[in-house]
């Protein structure tokens, strides 16, 4: 009996860990040289991103505020960023008003940009190490919260220019603009993995 229940609080362990995950990425990639990473990580009052890459330059940009970005929420298909919906909306708050980073009240779970500022472009196109905690992010919750399986869309004047899948770091390779092949998206693989555990806490159940 003792060894059933050991076994069962190990099954009941890693479902839970494999429930939440604590870093997600999503590589922002298209045939004109954007090349972002976004790392995505848990912390206390919610997520720590950093932001590094190459490829948007102040001489492609269309306006002088630089190019927004915002977390959409469908991943991507077929390479195409029109696939990827609306921003990441959960409380619907819409774009009605401005979003204000001393009221997030007033901003979309989703937008980055509006939260934290634009990418400005640089002459060579090299961004500066971008850090900041979104205490509106997180990966825990329902399905209408959680950022996992979403995307992340870069625009220049309202035109998609890359995107890229959020996934489970180390699970897939993300899926990212129009030159990059499918994957399976991260809210499948955490469905895998959670089923997969599923199964082991059955197992272990049974003995």
């Amino acid at each position: 009996m003792q060894i059933k229940a050991v076994a069962s609080a190990l099954a009941i362990a890693s479902l839970a860990a494999a429930a939440v995950p604590t870093t997600g990425v999503a590589h922002v990639k298209n045939a004109d040289g954007v090349d972002i990473k976004f790392v995505f990580t848990t912390v206390p009052k919610g997520l720590n991103v950093t932001i590094t890459g190459k490829g948007l330059t102040i001489a492609k940009r269309v306006l002088a505020t630089g190019y927004d970005y915002h977390v959409h929420v469908k991943p991507v298909t077929n390479g195409n960023c029109s696939s990827t919906g609306g921003h990441l909306d959960p409380t619907n708050v819409t774009t009605a008003k401005p979003c204000d980073p001393k009221n997030l009240t007033l901003c979309q779970t989703g937008d980055l940009a509006g939260k934290f500022g634009n990418f400005m472009g640089t002459e060579d196109g090299v961004l500066p190490f971008t850090d900041y905690i979104d205490t509106q992010l997180k990966f825990e919750g329902d399905a209408n919260n959680t950022i996992i399986g979403r995307s992340i869309v870069i625009h220049n004047n309202g035109t998609r220019i890359a995107c890229a899948d959020i996934i489970t770091e180390g699970s897939a390779t993300p899926t990212s603009g129009t030159d990059a092949p499918k994957t399976t998206s991260g809210a499948v693989k955490l469905a895998g993995s959670l089923a997969l555990s599923g199964v082991v806490a059955f197992m272990m159940l049974a003995l």
